[in-house]
Parts: C-alpha cells; sequence; structure tokens
C-alpha cells in the first residue's frame, strides 16, 4: 500500500507541490495580516479562511491519492492465490 501511495504521489507531484505553495501563501499572507498596523480584524478572518481553504485542498488532494491507491491494490490479484 505504501509503495502505491508514493508511486501515486510522485505521478502527481505537480498537483501536490501546487497545493503546498498555495498552503504556504495563504500562511505568509496570515502572518502578514496578523502583524499589520492598524489592526485590521476583516483582513485577519479573511486570511484564516483561506489558510482553511488551502488545508482542506491540501488534505483532499492527499485523501484522493489514497483513495486512488486503496483501489488500485484491492483491484491486484493478492500474490500466492
Amino acid at each position: 500500500m505504501r509503495k502505491e501511495f508514493r508511486s501515486i504521489r510522485l505521478a502527481n507531484r505537480p498537483r501536490t507541490l501546487a497545493a503546498l505553495r498555495e498552503l504556504r501563501m495563504a500562511r505568509a499572507n496570515l502572518a502578514a495580516a496578523q502583524q499589520a498596523s492598524p489592526f485590521d480584524e476583516a483582513a485577519v478572518k479573511d486570511a484564516m479562511a483561506a489558510v482553511r481553504t488551502a488545508t482542506t485542498n491540501l488534505q483532499a488532494t492527499m485523501q484522493d491519492y489514497l483513495l486512488t491507491a486503496l483501489k488500485n491494490v484491492k483491484a491486484k490479484p493478492a500474490a500466492g492465490r
């Protein structure tokens, strides 16, 4: 299973890296909004929402890979049968 999951991750590297970049950028924007002077509550809330969205996107991406790996492993006949 691990080998299949790793293979899928590598095959989808550009998608994974894009999701990671999106999360890093959202976190950086949140840090900047938190340190801004004067404090802008709406900007911080928007930045927090962007971090949640990016986190969800990355998690969904990894779960898509996991589901694909599970389907692939289950579809292969077991060794020795």
